[in-house]
């Protein structure tokens, strides 16, 4: 199993995406989600937390083409901790 993290359309409203995926279906979940010709990451995990904000400015670009989202997949050395943005559990306008 592995993280696909990509931002898809839900009710008209771009959301941001971490998505659990079983063995062997990446590359066919990078064609569907987020789609060909968005830009996603995938790792075999990342850390635990809440993602609130990705990166996708040097990502992989989602292909048509099933071996070609393998290899972007392998080829990413981005590791999460460059391009992913976790809550810190801070809420309120920061006064105690």
């Amino acid at each position: 199993m592995g993280k696909l993290i990509c931002e898809i359309m839900v009710q008209g409203e771009q959301l941001l995406a971490s998505l659990t995926t079983a063995a062997g279906v990446e590359a066919y979940m990078v064609k569907t989600t987020p789609g060909v010709g968005k830009p996603f990451w995938y790792w075999p995990s990342i850390p635990p937390g809440k993602v609130i904000a990705a990166d996708f400015t040097n990502a992989p670009i989602a292909s048509a083409d099933l071996a070609t989202n393998k290899a972007n997949i392998a080829a990413i050395t981005a590791q999460p901790a460059d391009v992913l943005t976790y809550d810190t559990g801070t809420t309120g306008s920061g006064t105690t």
